[in-house]
């Protein structure tokens, strides 16, 4: 959506989602809106074969840190872009502490939830790969910033990381981290916010980082992509 205001109603949008499921309700969701200007197609982001060249731009949040090999993913993007267009990303850093103090329930539900993404191969420091990553597929060195928010008191959102857990809960189950009956989804946004509530702690968004870059004239080969990547690597803490 927030691409679709910025080019306007003579731009165009084309969002990517391998789920042919998800693209088609993300379409009808659209057109529900009003919002004529998008058009989502089913591809995978690893490869985007069948996504044509010559975007002005190319935009990504929480993508990356699900994919086997993000700088490859990030050059085939860049050069769906035209010379000069932008590359636009923005992954978080999953690994940091959610709360201050750190209360039982938040460390509980924190230890499932990177033993999940430990499991299914999720990158959870991906934020913090990024500029590895562009100079790895090619691009010059992004621009990059930090983005958080810290609550107290009663008007914390816990819900937020209460529906991160619950969205995660069937990978959780299939992965064997922790069952919904030890989870409690019904109550766990309530449980979560009496907890830190009690112990006049804080709730951490984020964080979130971005970076962009304009795209070069010439990109590099798949070939030298691979072997500058051979050696990057992110560890959780």
């Amino acid at each position: 959506m927030l691409a679709a205001q910025l080019v306007g109603p003579e731009g165009s949008v084309v969002g990517v989602d391998r789920n042919a499921i998800a693209a088609s309700r993300s379409q009808k969701y659209f057109s529900a809106m009003g919002i004529d200007n998008v058009e989502f197609r089913a591809a995978d982001v690893q490869t985007l074969d069948g996504v044509e060249d010559g975007f002005d731009a190319v935009v990504g949040r929480l993508v990356y840190m699900y994919l086997e090999d993000p700088t490859e993913a990030l050059r085939r993007a860049a050069t769906r872009v035209r010379p000069g267009g932008l590359i636009c990303l923005q992954e978080p850093d999953m690994s940091y502490w959610w709360s201050a103090p750190e209360t039982p329930l938040w460390r509980q539900i924190y230890d499932w939830f990177q033993e999940t993404m430990r499991r299914a191969k999720i990158e959870p420091r991906m934020g913090h790969a990024l500029f590895s990553t562009f100079t790895g597929a090619g691009l010059p060195n992004p621009e990059m910033n930090l983005e958080s928010r810290v609550w107290g008191g009663e008007q914390m959102p816990t819900y937020g990381w209460a529906d991160v857990v619950i969205g995660a809960l069937p990978l959780m189950e299939k992965l064997g981290v922790v069952t919904a009956a030890e989870v409690d989804p019904d109550t766990l946004g309530d449980r979560l916010h009496a907890e830190l509530v009690e112990a006049d702690g804080v709730m951490i968004t984020g964080p979130l980082v971005g970076a962009w870059a304009e795209r070069p004239t010439e990109m590099p080969p798949e070939t030298a992509v691979r072997a500058s990547n051979a050696s990057t690597s992110v560890s959780p803490r």
